[in-house]
């Protein structure tokens, strides 16, 4: 049984999820990524992940209201969201789905620091 903390990173940018999983693989985490917020929808019917990193600007639906109906359903609705973009200016940023917003370009320096306090203390 694998005991190591699910993140789930949400970006329609390739790039940026095989970066991220590729780097918080080496942190020691089990990594699953979805391109858009449905397939993330998707995903959580069958994975309940520690953690959600999600950009906010993606087609179909953005992470804002990605994170609103993560927190609607029960078996996700405790789980921690780091919201990123590089345009916050565009988006409804009063939402409280969320735990932490950070602006893109996102450094993994600033990153693992969050990911850390918000896991601290949880099981996987």
């Amino acid at each position: 049984m694998n005991n190591k903390p699910l993140i789930l990173v949400v970006d329609d940018e390739v790039d940026i999820t095989e970066t991220y999983a590729l780097y918080l693989g080496f942190e020691g985490f089990e990594v699953i990524t979805a391109n858009n917020a449905l397939q993330a929808i998707e995903l959580l019917a069958s994975r309940t992940p520690a953690l959600i990193i999600s950009d906010c600007m993606m087609p179909h639906m953005d992470g804002v209201e990605l994170s609103v109906q993560v927190k609607a359903r029960p078996s996700t609705r405790n789980t921690p969201i780091i919201l990123m973009s590089g345009a916050p200016e565009r988006h409804d940023l009063d939402s409280p789905s969320y735990e932490v917003f950070l602006r893109k370009p996102v450094f993994f320096d600033r990153l693992m620091p969050e990911i850390r306090r918000l896991l601290a203390g949880r099981t996987p």
